[in-house]
């Protein structure tokens, strides 16, 4: 089982959200949001597989989008939620997306943070060469350039930070097989764009020069909202948390509206 932490929400709401981070991270992304959203949701937060330290490790179990996603799922299992709101940030996003297209019945709607799309030329070329020698490289400097390439610049430097911090759990067998996962989440983002998806709201920084372009066709091919943050770069609820909050509390008061005026 991946490791989770489930939250009861203040209020008594029973209502819950879902919070999955990105690559190299762990649920400490969240740590500007879990506050504010147990004051009205039951918050549970799941490490994605090699995240963590003494998590489950992706090398002991199948490397794909779907092994992954059931995992997920076996989580929102354990603590009954059959039916959530999913909030994810960067590969955490592909997550939900894949959970949506395929196990529809969980989701009430995705909040998709500094989302993965399809991407640039450099970034798939990073990924398909570190999925064959990745584990033959120093992996301290690999981090490093690949948080570079995906978080580039100084408005970046806290999150390219926290992103290294939380990787120690990595290693350079595990950060390999994520190449994999990578290449996986290009080709479905390719697919899920094709889809009819008007539930999901995307938020991305203006300065996410690897996945901005590509996310925006994806929310406008797909019918999601998009929202852009100024001055903000891949990683929103860090970079600009006071603004990011704002933001996510609108849509969440927005939803709540909306389900109680459906409920008469």
């Amino acid at each position: 089982m991946l490791y989770n932490t489930f939250i009861t929400a203040e209020n008594g709401n029973t209502e819950t959200i879902v919070l999955l981070h990105g690559f190299g991270g762990n649920s400490r992304i969240w740590k500007y949001q879990i506050p504010l959203l147990s004051k009205y949701f039951n918050v549970l937060t799941v490490d994605l597989p090699s995240h963590n330290e003494g998590n489950l490790r992706l090398s002991q179990i199948d490397v794909t989008l779907d092994a992954i996603s059931k995992e997920i799922l076996a989580v929102c299992d354990m603590h009954n939620v059959r039916n959530a709101i999913f909030m994810g940030v960067s590969l955490g996003t592909v997550f939900v997306k894949y959970i949506e297209a395929f196990y529809p019945k969980y989701v009430k709607f995705g909040i998709l943070v500094g989302a993965v799309a399809t991407v640039n030329t450099l970034l798939h070329g990073c990924a398909k060469l570190f999925s064959k020698i990745g584990d033959k490289l120093p992996f301290v400097a690999v981090y490093h350039v690949f948080s570079w390439i995906i978080m580039p610049g100084k408005r970046n430097q806290e999150s390219r930070s926290i992103f290294r911090k939380c990787a120690i759990a990595l290693n350079k067998q595990e950060f390999k097989l994520y190449m994999h996962i990578f290449n996986q989440a290009f080709r479905f983002s390719k697919m899920f764009e094709k889809e009819y998806h008007p539930e999901n709201t995307y938020i991305s920084g203006m300065l996410d020069s690897c996945f901005l372009r590509r996310t925006i066709l994806e929310a406008q091919r797909s019918c999601g909202r998009m929202i852009q943050m100024v001055s903000c770069g891949h990683v929103c609820n860090i970079v600009h948390k006071e603004r990011f909050n704002t933001i996510m509390l609108e849509l969440l008061e927005q939803h709540q509206k909306l389900s109680a005026e459906a409920a008469f």
